[in-house]
């Protein structure tokens, strides 16, 4: 009986720039070893790694053993990791050892940016793209409009010129949407769906459409302009009473959503907009 060779990453149907975990990384290239060879069980898996106990490869893939410098390179090694795939493989390790705020979590979290954006999407990060970016998410309402239709120019007439977005911007956003099945076209227009409401709260990409809320939200603060219809205020105010606050603003949003929401075919024009609170500073008296 031939020994199981070990399956390099290209060689199977997983993109790396999907994942936005790790571990979960692993897990979809194990299930796709296995289906591959179905001699790659747990037990080969741990004793690649150099374990005899198949319960070792399970603790793993369920996040429960840690990865040592060791057994990332025998990782490396098994699927042939390289190049950028290797960056970005590395990347999310580094982002598990690190904590945030860390400069080292912060270099490697940069880097898994940049390299994601490099990279064609799949349905998983095409879904991502959408929930991350105002103004795919921004087409996604105008697509909700009454009389839309699948015309570029037809999207452009209902933007603010202040935007800037070229026909290719547009058809681009369309067309991620339509790969991610946000919206889908119709005889009278388009349905729209809403995977957040099928996400789990322990959804990484959750945590990171947060993370990169805040850090839209800061860039413009940073750069707003006179075209920007903005405004700002601060309060100071007790711990107690900033807890106090949010409480109360989380009941007002919950109830004015019941009045915001938007059906389909409803309204003339969109207008887009956020708000995030952030305790910007701390006193000692």
């Amino acid at each position: 009986m031939t020994a199981v060779k070990d399956i390099e990453l290209s060689n199977l149907k997983l993109n790396i720039y999907e994942f936005v975990d790790f571990y979960a990384l692993l897990k979809a290239y194990f299930q796709q070893c296995k289906e591959k060879d179905k001699r790659f069980s747990l037990r080969h898996f741990s004793r690649r790694l150099g374990s005899k106990s198949p319960s070792f490869s399970k603790a793993i893939l369920d996040k429960k053993q840690p990865i040592s410098e060791e057994l990332f390179n025998e990782l490396t090694e098994m699927m042939a990791v390289t190049g950028e795939q290797f960056d970005y493989f590395e990347s999310l390790f580094r982002l598990e050892q690190y904590s945030e705020g860390s400069a080292l979590h912060q270099r490697y979290y940069q880097r898994f940016k940049e390299l994601r954006l490099k990279k064609p999407v799949s349905l998983l990060e095409a879904q991502h793209d959408c929930i991350t970016s105002w103004f795919t998410l921004l087409m996604r309402e105008v697509a909700s409009l009454n009389g839309a239709q699948y015309n570029p120019l037809w999207f452009k007439k209902c933007l603010s010129p202040l935007l800037g977005k070229n026909v290719s911007e547009i058809v681009g956003a369309i067309e991620l949407l339509k790969q991610a099945e946000l919206i889908k076209e119709t005889a009278t227009g388009f349905e729209i769906s809403d995977p957040l409401k099928e996400m789990k709260a322990t959804d990484p990409r959750l945590k990171l459409l947060h993370k990169e809320l805040i850090e839209l939200s800061l860039k413009f603060l940073k750069d707003s302009s006179q075209n920007r219809e903005f405004g700002a205020f601060a309060i100071a105010t007790t711990p107690e009473k900033f807890a106090e606050m949010k409480k109360r603003l989380r009941e007002f949003l919950n109830s004015q959503f019941l009045e915001l929401e938007v059906q389909p075919n409803e309204g003339k024009s969109v207008v887009s907009f956020s708000f995030q609170l952030f305790k910007l500073a701390d006193t000692h008296e």
